[in-house]
């Protein structure tokens, strides 16, 4: 029978009670009662960082889905495909598929006015 086996975590020889270099870490551990008192947010070993309310902003991101959605209904109610549509405004078909898709944001000026135009509506109108 062979004693106990070192695993790539060990240092040291297993069989003594305390491996044989020290801590790595000069920070003392942090206490019990503190650890229990404020639980983490987070299991990250990385600090989170602090926002300023000088720098917050409002999320995007909800409003660019209720225009994709909005877009999507004018699109269903005016009996739109992409690909027609892409075709009558000579606009590229993967400008239209991106934005659906969530691949792109938005559309230039230029982009709206020509899908508005290919629509009969103004190009505010696409997004209601």
């Amino acid at each position: 029978m062979t004693g106990p086996r070192r695993s790539a975590g060990m240092r040291g020889d297993p069989r003594q009670p305390r491996p044989e270099a020290e801590a790595i870490s000069s920070i003392p551990p942090p206490r019990k009662d503190a650890a229990e008192a404020a639980p983490p947010l987070s299991r990250s070993r990385h600090p989170r960082p602090q926002v300023l309310m000088g720098e917050v902003a409002a999320p995007r991101g909800r409003e660019i889905a209720a225009g994709r959605e909005a877009f999507r209904a004018f699109m269903r109610a005016r009996r739109l495909v992409p690909s027609r549509w892409a075709q009558q405004s000579g606009v590229p078909l993967g400008e239209i598929m991106a934005y659906l898709t969530g691949r792109s944001s938005g559309f230039s000026q230029a982009t709206l006015e020509k899908l508005a135009k290919a629509a009969r509506v103004a190009p505010d109108e696409m997004f209601r």
